[in-house]
């Protein structure tokens, strides 16, 4: 092995999704403590009402829809 260095012989851009609107508070994580994990999916990959509901009835996460 040679101890060669690489460099970049261009410009790199990185582009970050948009994120969605709505905020998952997990594990009994509330809005007003918020004192825990919270999860922004990408906008377009929310989870329907379904998934939602029974998130909060297993895993007491709570799900906000935060206006921007």
């Amino acid at each position: 092995m040679t101890d060669e260095i690489y460099t970049a012989k261009g410009e790199y851009t990185f582009t970050l999704p948009e994120m969605s609107e709505w905020k998952c508070y997990m594990f009994g994580n509330k809005p007003g403590t918020n004192q825990g994990i919270i999860y922004a999916p990408v906008k377009g990959r929310e989870p329907n009402w379904f998934v939602r509901w029974m998130m909060k009835i297993c895993f007491d996460c709570t799900w906000v829809k935060e206006q921007k």
